[in-house]
């Protein structure tokens, strides 16, 4: 179970660069698990993550910034609902 709460309070004590860092690192690890169908729940658990991360990093990010973040969000909840198919 995650608590969510706690970790978006963590979250937040970083600079916005850094909390895009987290997310870009958050990336390359789908990226990396999942070349592997036994990675699913991982892979799905980081996708969770990558949204929340949006969600939380785009308030303080500017106004181009928030924009290709609401894309990103939107491409990763299309991949999650299409995940079981890819």
């Amino acid at each position: 179970m995650n608590d969510w709460s706690s970790r978006r309070e963590r979250y937040l004590r970083d600079a916005l660069p850094i909390r895009l860092g987290g997310l870009a690192a958050n990336l390359a690890r789908v990226k990396s698990f999942s070349d592997h169908p036994d990675h699913r729940e991982v892979v799905e658990s980081l996708i969770d993550e990558s949204k929340f991360f949006i969600e939380w990093a785009a308030p303080d990010a500017d106004l181009l910034v928030q924009a290709a973040l609401v894309e990103l969000q939107v491409q990763l909840a299309c991949w999650q609902h299409a995940w079981a198919g890819i």
